[in-house]
């Protein structure tokens, strides 16, 4: 007989038996993986950004709201897409317009600049 049960063979076990080890194992402790993707319905998505559902009708007629159609003509929203798609209507301080311009966009000679105002 071996020393540690990490050692023990299983030998002869049913599919069943397999199958209700994992169920009461993870029903338990709920490790079974979540779907990342969380589909809402048009009150769901109203309800997320605070918009009304015919506001939302209209941004999807016009296609500026990121959307699924289905096949059955309804429409679902994927939660993530729509946080996003918030994130990037963001507005910033004009200040922080300005740094980041001034980050990504160097003049070489100052005395060029000044020249082209003439």
């Amino acid at each position: 007989m071996p020393n540690n049960i990490k050692d023990l063979r299983l030998i002869d076990i049913t599919v069943g038996e397999l199958m209700e080890f994992f169920d009461g194992r993870y029903a338990n402790r709920n490790q079974l993986p979540q779907q990342e993707e969380t589909f809402l319905k048009i009150d769901g998505c109203a309800a997320l950004t605070g918009y009304t559902e015919e506001y939302i009708r209209q941004m999807v007629h016009k296609r500026k709201i990121p959307f699924i159609k289905l096949n059955n003509g309804g429409l679902r929203f994927i939660r993530k897409d729509i946080m996003d798609w918030m994130g990037c209507n963001k507005s910033m301080p004009i200040d922080d317009i300005a740094q980041r311009y001034i980050e990504n966009n160097t003049i070489g000679n100052r005395g060029h600049f000044f020249n082209s105002l003439n």
